[in-house]
């Protein structure tokens, strides 16, 4: 998702080699390696308990941890309820859902370079709840409720109304870009060749869910719909089909990742179930998956190869109450984020420090990390470094 993991499509990764022109024989050429230094966790606190979000970085040199590292470096907190994040160049951008704010700051060192107030550039219309994040061609684009609305019958949505935007914003002046009027409730987001792919989730309401397609060089845009989808909220691209995470209705309806396939001109659309799951993460040609369904009493991981269809049990050493899953792309560990268990209770503690399981591409489990209350998104800390070789 230009996130490169999510956030976030599934496309082959690598280490894409590219060989300079020599102006004379023997001189030096440079190789772009892609370089992954560590982890962010983006922690969304806890409202109910006036707990504020904060940053933990992994290092991985020193396989050390550093809690509130944002606060640490700026001194002051990120807010109510940061909800994702995305390394792009030298910089490292979180989205402060509580807030309507994008906080800017230099990838290496996390000082702030600019907080990016989106009510001020957008209005409060568009701005509203931004939610997740992608990049492209100079750009960084975000996901927000917008106008969409809400109408409750007890705990559930009885209805929705209104609908969501794409913003985008230059990374260099900051300054707003188009944006574009999408679903209800829009979540994940993806961009790939020139096109940004949009799950919106309707907010469980399971009334108005879809797909929206914007093309970013015209500004056009189709929105798919379908029987078979309930509440998209994670979204990846691999060719011609695109990936959802669909978390159901939180009740009799499942979650699960569907493959759907759309004709350009709307009057076909395809969804096919390919794996049980309430978390994923995509990565190369594979999605990894956790299935955690409330009431479960263990948490099942696989993965789902979109070459061969075939689904590969990933690990049966889980951790106690998963709520996230990445893939690093350079080092090809995965990374499960799980929330203790209250002792007293034996429950999930929400309010207290979270957790971070290291997994090599085997499934064995490596190392264990803390980090903050409440994971909503893990960040790699990618670089590209040239190296230089001589033929």
């Amino acid at each position: 998702m230009k996130r490169i993991v999510f956030h976030l499509m599934v496309m082959a990764m690598g280490i894409i080699v590219f060989t300079a022109c020599t102006k004379s024989e023997g001189e030096p050429q440079y190789t772009p390696v892609l370089i992954s230094d560590g982890l962010y966790v983006v922690c969304g606190g806890n409202v109910a308990n006036n707990i504020n979000g904060s940053l933990t970085y992994v290092d991985y040199a020193t396989g050390t941890t550093t809690q509130r590292a944002f606060y640490n470096q700026n001194h002051r907190n990120l807010g109510l309820t940061p909800n994702d994040g995305l390394v792009y160049g030298s910089k490292l951008y979180i989205v402060v859902n509580g807030e309507n704010t994008i906080e800017v700051c230099d990838a290496k060192t996390l000082r702030s370079i600019k907080q990016i107030k989106l009510v001020d550039i957008f209005g409060a219309e568009r701005a509203n709840n931004p939610r997740c994040i992608s990049a492209y061609d100079g750009n960084i684009y975000v996901t927000t409720y917008g106008t969409s609305t809400a109408e409750y019958e007890g705990w559930s949505v009885k209805s929705t109304s209104g609908n969501g935007y794409v913003l985008a914003i230059d990374t260099v002046s900051f300054n707003a870009g188009p944006s574009y009027e999408v679903g209800s409730y829009p979540e994940g987001l993806a961009i790939y060749k020139d096109f940004a792919f949009v799950a919106n989730s309707d907010y469980s309401a399971c009334l108005r869910p879809s797909v929206s397609v914007i093309n970013l060089e015209t500004g056009e845009k189709d929105t798919y719909t379908s029987d078979k989808l309930y509440n998209p909220t994670k979204i990846a691209v691999a060719g011609s089909d695109i990936y959802v995470l669909d978390m159901g209705n939180y009740a009799d309806v499942k979650a699960e990742v569907k493959k759907m396939n759309v004709s350009k001109n709307k009057l076909s659309v395809t969804v096919q179930s390919v794996m049980d799951a309430t978390a994923v993460c995509f990565m190369g040609t594979k999605i990894y998956g956790i299935n955690s369904p409330y009431g479960a009493t263990e948490a099942t991981y696989e993965v789902y190869d979109i070459r061969t269809a075939q689904k590969t049990t990933f690990t049966n050493d889980g951790v106690v109450s998963p709520v996230l899953i990445e893939a690093d792309p350079v080092n090809n560990k995965v990374y499960i984020a799980s929330y203790q268990i209250d002792t007293a209770t034996g429950y999930p503690a929400y309010s207290s420090n979270a957790y971070i399981a290291e997994y090599a591409a085997d499934g064995s489990k490596q190392n264990e990390y803390e980090c903050g209350v409440g994971p909503n998104a893990i960040v790699f800390n990618t670089r590209v470094e040239y190296i230089k070789f001589n033929d």
